[in-house]
């Protein structure tokens, strides 16, 4: 698991005045120095220590959508046409899933797993793509607050965001339950050992038909704080 965040100061600009979140596909390492370091420590871990990384979360704020929540990468609903040639990994939905169970902010209904050309450029494609890693995200915390959930209609102060990020390292360790290796991603009627006990007996269930639901439910031209297109910087990959 590695968590990355890309605004290593605060702010979506580097120095370079460059939104860094468009430069993880090739960072150069005097103008991006936190980037080519991430992307240097993933390099390793895969081509030299030999591990498997099975989760990247790059963690964000967003101006204008509610709740926390993610973003992740579906080839279903890629646009490049060879991505969907293939078939999903079934943990690709799992984060933002178990995240649901373990954050009071979080709202699974307002994630999404779009990969656009316009967002090849961006941490969670990038490194998806790259290095293979199964469940690659974005996690983005709203500005604005919630609009569901035990802290409807109120703004996310220190307190929510710090119950968030325990909710979050909570779901992260649940993944090493015994019960989620299962390619059905279903819980045994035995109890899953997860801290706090946060995951109920339910089965997870099939995550198919939800997905391109959830696509849909924001339009197109809101559907990722990454606001610039770009277009004419990505050809073929």
């Amino acid at each position: 698991m590695l968590l990355s965040e890309d605004v290593m100061a605060g702010q979506r600009c580097g120095l370079t005045d460059e939104d860094l979140n468009r430069r993880w596909r090739a960072p150069n390492p005097t103008l991006h120095p936190t980037i080519y370091s991430a992307k240097s420590l993933l390099e390793y871990l895969v081509s030299v220590a030999g591990a498997r990384v099975r989760v990247f979360c790059d963690l964000h704020g967003h101006s204008r959508q509610k709740n926390v929540f993610m973003y992740g990468c579906s080839r279903v609903l890629s646009w490049w046409p060879p991505d969907r040639d293939q078939s999903d990994h079934p943990d690709f939905m799992l984060l933002p899933r178990l995240a649901q169970r373990c954050m009071a902010t979080f709202s699974l209904r307002d994630c999404h797993f779009l990969i656009e050309r316009a967002r090849e450029a961006t941490a969670r494609v990038a490194v998806w793509r790259q290095f293979d890693i199964p469940m690659s995200y974005t996690m983005e915390a709203s500005t604005c607050g919630c609009d569901q959930g035990p802290y409807k209609n109120h703004h996310l102060s220190t307190k929510q965001l710090l119950e968030s990020g325990e909710g979050l390292c909570v779901a992260l360790s649940c993944l090493t339950a015994p019960d989620l290796t299962n390619p059905s991603l279903r819980l045994s009627s035995d109890r899953v050992a997860c801290p706090l006990r946060v995951l109920s007996e339910k089965s997870l269930g099939d995550f198919s038909g939800e997905v391109a639901f959830w696509s849909a439910d924001l339009p197109e031209d809101d559907l990722d704080s990454d606001d610039d297109l770009d277009l004419d910087l990505y050809g073929p990959i």
